[in-house]
């Protein structure tokens, strides 16, 4: 993955710990909220830096230990996602993001309404609810 230069590092601890021991499989694990721009700034980076490295890859999102975030970012993620779907090439397979609770479910909700997903979606819920969204 490339490198981040100190000033794009987000607080510590990171908003979003990215895991490549399993790889293709990326786990990431939310802590806490987005403290300032730019953890969801690094959060989007270390998604890009998947692309450039031009390797099919899945992530698995586990949302255990997230705290409540600004809606805001449900918008913001869409119009990430958009940008993505003009890369030529899509690398990210799928995604499964767990340990949803009821607020996060609702953003998610957000996201893909305005914007439909590059690869399959398995959304797990808290309440023992599963969503599947294709792209």
């Amino acid at each position: 993955m490339s490198e981040i230069s100190e000033t794009n590092e987000p607080d510590q601890p990171p908003f979003a710990l990215y895991n490549y021991e399993q790889f293709p499989e990326v786990k990431v694990t939310f802590h806490g909220t987005i403290k300032k721009e730019n953890d969801f700034t690094w959060f989007t980076q270390q998604w890009i830096d998947l692309y450039v490295d031009q390797k099919e890859f899945n992530f698995l999102f586990d949302m255990k230990d997230i705290g409540l975030v600004n809606p805001l970012y449900s918008y913001k993620m869409a119009s990430f996602i958009s940008e993505l779907k003009k890369h030529p090439v899509q690398y990210l397979t799928r995604s499964k993001i767990i340990n949803v609770n009821r607020f996060m479910k609702y953003l998610l909700y957000i996201v893909f309404k305005f914007q439909s997903p590059v690869a399959p979606v398995e959304i797990c819920c808290l309440d023992g609810s599963i969503i599947n969204i294709d792209p």
